[in-house]
């Protein structure tokens, strides 16, 4: 059996004039619903009776299938007209949850329920944002990149901010299959912003059917990931690493404002809407003016930027340099997000930008669920939360500061580098 060679990057045929801005429209309405569920379903839970550890359980059971099928996710993506494939992953998920509000309002909301549904989610999230991931280079001029994907992080930016108090509203006057069907909504909107939008791609040859066909495919994405680009290698490594070692960055931050710092629940959230606005800031701030060149190296000056703040806030006492600290964190997030993606986008294969868009996103996953476990375990046993976090920071600056050094010496761009 002959190994297929794996092809060069090649520009992507020209978009159709002002198909952007649906595109982007639907990703945004469907991230809008995506962060409504993630509050949403715990509070659902808990209304009906659930324990924490079953609040647990069903945002295990959204978060468990996007690890395992992101990679499969970018094989269909590769396989087919991406806006299509994004077009059904949002009906599947208008109509799964609408078979749960039918069912729901038949009967009774369960917990076995919630938990069934948030698994048909999670297997249709990582397939949708592959089939994304890999259309925008489609429908934006490559210098044009890092603006469009600081558009639709400014976007995603703003639903983290603004869902979850949606959801809490919706909860608290709506009955819980009323909830549930008031998601399904943002997904069915979606749907229709995409109708007779299609991928301006080039003529690719048939598909071949088959397992082994898709196998294939798959192999050849991760091939890629071993033997292509170099830029995209060490962006993988770092997104790795970092995951890891933030893997449970949100609850340690929340005790040791609490614990330690003995600030009020209402001040905890004050910081992080702060962080959440300034998020939104920036990410607008680079959809204007993200200069479309050094990708390597601003993901590891910002990756040093979020080493800097969580070392801070493991050591930092006065609220003014917590939300400092914080609000460094989640620009230096924003930078890191946008350039990451800019850059698989420009340099990746057009025909295995679905694959390694998933791969990443699966290899991504895997880090933060394996730092969540061994934060699970170490701390309060052998860490404090004070030291894991500059201990985490410190890790994470000297990792982003040697890849930017390594990049600059070596002009690994992550533009055309091999």
């Amino acid at each position: 059996m002959t190994t297929q060679p794996i092809p060069t990057s090649r520009p992507p045929a020209a978009a159709p004039t002002g198909r952007f801005a649906r595109l982007w429209t639907a990703y945004t309405v469907n991230v809008a619903g995506d962060e409504f569920y993630v509050l949403a379903v715990p509070l659902i839970v808990y209304q009906v009776g659930g324990t924490a550890s079953a609040m647990s359980l069903v945002v295990a059971c959204a978060l468990l299938p996007q690890v395992f099928m992101g990679v499969w996710g970018g094989v269909l993506a590769d396989r087919q007209d991406r806006v299509k494939l994004l077009r059904l992953c949002y009906l599947c998920s208008a109509l799964a949850l609408l078979l749960a509000y039918a069912v729901f309002a038949a009967t009774d909301v369960s917990v076995a329920g919630l938990a069934t549904i948030a698994v048909l989610l999670g297997l249709t999230a990582p397939v949708a944002a592959a089939s994304f991931d890999s259309a925008l280079p489609h429908f934006v001029p490559h210098e044009l990149l890092p603006r469009a994907n600081a558009a639709t992080e400014a976007s995603r930016t703003a639903c983290v901010v603004l869902g979850p108090a949606v959801a809490g509203f919706a909860v608290s006057h709506l009955a819980p299959e009323q909830a549930v069907l008031f998601n399904s909504v943002s997904f069915a909107v979606a749907y229709l912003l995409l109708h007779r939008i299609t991928s301006p791609t080039m003529p690719r040859e048939r598909t071949r059917k088959g397992a082994a066909s898709q196998w294939h495919d798959l192999t050849t994405g991760l091939r890629y990931l071993v033997t292509g680009n170099t830029a995209v290698r060490i962006g993988v490594l770092m997104s790795t690493v970092v995951n890891f070692v933030f893997g449970a960055y949100e609850p340690m931050v929340v005790y040791r404002m609490r614990h330690g710092l003995d600030l009020g629940a209402g001040t905890v959230g004050l910081v992080f809407a702060a962080s959440g606005v300034t998020s939104v800031a920036v990410a607008l701030l680079l959809s204007w003016k993200a200069p479309s060149r050094g990708y390597l190296v601003v993901m590891g000056l910002s990756v040093v930027l979020q080493g800097v703040a969580v070392a801070g806030l493991g050591v930092l006492t006065s609220l003014a340099a917590v939300v400092a600290a914080q609000i460094a964190w989640a620009s230096g997030t924003v930078l890191y997000t946008v350039y990451w993606r800019a850059m698989r986008q420009t340099v990746v294969p057009g025909e295995l930008l679905g694959r390694v868009a998933g791969t990443c996103r699966s290899i991504a996953y895997g880090g933060a669920f394996l730092g969540s476990a061994v934060s699970a375990v170490v701390l309060n046993r052998f860490l404090g939360v004070d030291t894991a976090l500059l201990l985490a920071g410190l890790v994470s600056t000297a990792l982003g500061a040697l890849v930017a050094g390594y990049a600059l010496t070596r002009r690994v761009s992550g533009k055309g580098a091999s």
